[in-house]
């Protein structure tokens, strides 16, 4: 079955994540290096590095996801916030790597005030100050509201115009898709994502994807996430969007609300069910 997993926690260790995610019976998983929220990052010892990759290993627990930062901000207006960001997306970038990341994520942030030409620019100069990672692959994932990554044409052309050697391809979340205005509860909202995907851009290059429902409806620009099935995509809409044959392999990472382990098992659990519908 192809890989499934949630985000999960790293509180009081990185080793966690691990076990949260065995405990829920995934086969993937996605992490935070440090709160998203500050701007410091912690030095992880060599010790738990080696523990964590070793017992990663163990559980064959693939691909590894880091989420970037919600602070880093490679186009702000503000000199001391972009080199704030440059510093910050490169240590977690490295830190990344050195535990054995597949996939570090990052959404890229917008400025009403910059055309495409300048932010492309900006971004770009951010990526190439990171050195050639071993292992780590950094992918764009579309956002809900945006000039530069909402829409699929717009997604595909700022990867081309900021990739380099470290930047692997794209992470498609499923909310983000639906509240840019790819209505996935219906067919044609389904056909407009799969035509936009020929015509701009490229299926292999889509690695992973974010399966989450929707607080709001289709068109509305706002990145709301909700539990599968309870949203406005619906359960049907998934089911819609993972019969996509170009898409059926790629590895599926849950960031639904949780107050709990509990609501991951009730998020995975109806994933779950619908995996087999499809393979019934």
């Amino acid at each position: 079955m192809r890989p499934l997993g949630v985000h999960t926690s790293i509180k009081n260790t990185l080793l966690n994540s691990i076990a949260e995610a065995v405990e829920l019976k995934c086969t993937t998983f996605q992490i935070f290096l440090h709160s998203p929220q500050v701007w410091k990052i912690p030095e992880f010892e060599q010790s738990l590095i080696e523990e964590f990759r070793k017992q990663r290993e163990y559980y064959a627990l693939n691909p590894l996801v880091v989420h970037a930062s919600y602070l880093i901000n490679l186009i702000s207006s503000n000199p001391k916030t972009i080199a704030s960001s440059r510093f910050l997306l490169k240590r977690e970038v490295l830190a990344s790597d050195s535990i054995g990341a597949d996939y570090y994520v990052i959404h890229l942030k917008d400025n009403k005030d910059m055309n495409k030409d300048e932010i492309y620019t900006k971004t770009k100069e951010g990526f190439d100050k990171i050195e050639f990672l071993s292992n780590c692959k950094i992918l764009l994932e579309n956002t809900a509201k945006s000039k530069i990554t909402a829409r699929i044409p717009d997604l595909f052309e700022t990867f081309e115009r900021v990739r380099n050697n470290n930047i692997a391809g794209v992470c498609i979340d499923t909310c983000h898709l639906f509240a840019a205005g790819y209505d996935l509860g219906k067919d044609e909202g389904i056909e407009s994502f799969i035509n936009d995907m020929e015509k701009y851009g490229d299926f292999t290059l889509i690695k992973m994807i974010h399966l989450n429902d929707s607080k709001t409806s289709s068109g509305s620009g706002i990145d709301r996430h909700e539990h599968i099935g309870k949203g406005y995509i619906g359960e049907a809409g998934f089911i819609k969007f993972l019969k996509i044959q170009a898409l059926s392999s790629l590895p599926l990472i849950l960031e639904t609300p949780k107050k709990s382990l509990q609501d991951d098992l009730k998020n995975l659990s109806v994933v779950r069910a619908i995996l087999r519908k499809l393979k019934s």
